[in-house]
């Protein structure tokens, strides 16, 4: 099952000014597109969306992950720097390996400690509705 990171590149870090480019979410998309071209494995799991606005502007840097059939998160607070690409690649890995998207607390990187925005159950089908 792929798993989507969807990467805001509007967001800008609280002391830019708003003129400033690249933003700061543009940034950290391509060191994530740069990250996914050196390691070939991660990137047969994980397709990167920039989209314009996640609509987390108090806590940028922002990015989702989702995936079908599973819990979905939004992230926040992410410098656009080395450490914040190493720990959503460490989270990415382990997000891909469960079947629901919950990763055990025990297995999450430190840099995702205290970014988490929201998290979403998985879509509902109409398959899964007539289960019910």
């Amino acid at each position: 099952m792929p798993v989507e990171l969807i990467v805001c590149e509007t967001c800008r870090m609280p002391d830019d000014p708003p003129e400033a480019l690249p933003r700061a979410g543009a940034v950290l998309a391509g060191r994530m597109e740069r990250a996914l071209a050196e390691d070939p494995e991660l990137a047969a799991q994980v397709r990167l969306r920039p989209l314009r606005c996640l609509m987390s502007c108090r806590r940028p840097c922002a990015v989702a992950v989702r995936s079908a059939d599973r819990m979905s998160y939004v992230l926040g607070d992410l410098p656009p720097d080395d450490a914040s690409v190493e720990t959503l690649t460490a989270y990415l890995r382990a997000y891909a390996a469960t079947t629901d998207g919950i990763v055990p607390f025990k297995q999450w990187p430190q840099g995702v400690k205290g970014r988490f925005v929201s998290r979403m159950p998985p879509l509902e089908t109409a398959e899964d509705r007539a289960k019910t």
